[in-house]
């Protein structure tokens, strides 16, 4: 089976332009109406998907640093891992683990049977995070193709 990578799961259709005064639950719903515009979740199941991504908030925050939060839940109401993008150009709070705001957000639905390619997907992002200007380029994009691009391109390296 082939690695899956974020470039290969981020919905193109599915981008949100965040609000600075936004909480996480906002933002989470915001990302996960995204899936319902790009057809890749049912809008009756929003807020269980946003229930699962705020119950994995409660176990600790998804703002890993360096402006980036990536809410996650592993649900049976997709078929395949998906992903939604959001932008934050002012930045949101998030909680996130260095205090600082976050700019951009990935909010990664992925069905319960696969739990290794998600930490796989995770371990894999954590690693194009510490990749040098990365952080610097993906705040600078401003819709979810630039995003795509860049991944790929950082993937490859």
């Amino acid at each position: 089976m082939s690695e899956t990578r974020m470039s290969d799961i981020i919905v193109k259709k599915a981008f949100t332009q965040l609000d600075a005064d936004a909480d996480k639950r906002t933002v989470i719903t915001a990302l996960a109406q995204s899936l319902v515009t790009a057809k890749q979740i049912a809008a009756q199941d929003v807020e269980d998907i946003v229930e699962g991504a705020m119950a994995r908030e409660a176990i600790g925050s998804t703002g890993i640093g360096h402006g980036i939060a990536i809410p996650h839940c592993r649900t049976a109401l997709v078929k395949r891992i998906v992903c939604a993008y959001g932008r934050a150009t002012e930045g949101v709070d998030f909680d996130s683990l260095d205090g600082e705001p976050v700019h951009s957000v990935f909010l990664l639905l992925t069905p319960p049977e696969l739990k290794e390619q998600h930490l796989q997907l995770m371990k894999n992002f954590a690693s194009q995070i510490r990749k040098e200007n990365f952080c610097e380029f993906l705040h600078q994009n401003t819709n979810t193709q630039g995003v795509v691009e860049l991944l790929t391109e950082f993937e490859n390296r």
